[in-house]
């Protein structure tokens, strides 16, 4: 047991020794990069106002960064969702956000198999990801309903 302990510490520190290594090693190259003026722009920005303090360039490029990563994964967990329903609405589009996605959903009159999909997707999105302050809100309409999609939302093509 502490013959195991010693490993798995030796193995952290070990770990811990390369990410700093590459760190470093990142930084320097960076560095000559922006010395040679041909660091990408927006990658200079960073580096610009992490030198200088600018923190509300800072939280803003981080929220915006964040939003970006979590907004996508939940597009994609989403459609998987769906996809595993085996079922398709007749017509489906987004309004993303900063912090969340709206979901506007047409289904065939009566197609409860189709509504029961939406809304488990859309419950797995959310218990998931709402730790993080994101979530997905759905409009499910049926077709005889005869409503147009709103123009703010946008159509996603269903294959």
């Amino acid at each position: 047991m502490v013959s195991d302990n010693l490993h798995k510490n030796s193995n952290q520190t070990q770990d811990r020794e390369v990410w700093f290594d590459k760190m470093v090693a990142n930084l320097r190259y960076d560095q000559t990069l922006i010395e040679n003026d041909i660091l990408e722009e927006d990658k200079k920005k960073v580096y610009d106002a992490l030198i200088s303090g600018d923190h509300d360039f800072m939280h803003n490029y981080a929220r915006q960064t964040s939003s970006a990563f979590f907004i996508t994964n939940m597009v994609e967990a989403y459609f998987k969702e769906l996809i595993k329903s085996k079922r398709k609405p007749s017509k489906i589009a987004l309004e993303l956000s900063n912090s969340k996605i709206l979901v506007w959903a047409e289904i065939v009159e009566d197609d409860e198999l189709m509504e029961d999909a939406l809304i488990l997707a859309e419950a797995k999105i959310n218990a998931y990801f709402s730790k993080y302050g994101f979530h997905i809100s759905s409009t499910i309409v049926e077709d005889s309903d005869s409503l147009v999609v709103p123009e703010h939302y946008r159509n996603v093509a269903i294959a």
